[in-house]
């Protein structure tokens, strides 16, 4: 008899109580519809430039304490976000697209 190793266990399904997965259901019902996309849309633009600004220029730690600093420090990266798009902008360069999982990449190069 082979166990898995220390602390892991093996698959598992759940079973949600009726009320839950048929909120769940509803819920993914309503996903498929145009408004709900339309307004997704703009959350995954927002999702977008939180990301680039992460990436770019490592908004999520400061290194300032006091409340001024660190709102200049925001506006500094918001600022150098929009000089990068403006120059991806005027240069004519490709926004980054998604990334492909190293399982996908290996499919692509068969």
């Amino acid at each position: 008899m082979h166990q898995a190793p220390s602390g892991r266990r093996g698959r598992g399904i759940t079973f949600l109580p009726r009320e839950r997965h048929e909120a769940l259901e509803a819920v993914r019902q309503a996903q498929e519809a145009d408004n709900w996309k339309n307004r997704y849309s703009i959350r995954a633009g927002v999702e977008g430039t939180i990301s680039q600004a992460v990436r770019a220029t490592g908004l999520r730690r400061t290194r300032y304490r006091d409340l001024p600093a660190t709102r200049l420090g925001h506006v500094f990266a918001a600022t150098a976000i929009n000089l990068i798009r403006i120059d991806r902008w005027l240069t004519g360069t490709p926004l980054g697209g998604t990334r492909t999982s190293r399982l996908e990449a290996l499919m692509l190069a068969e």
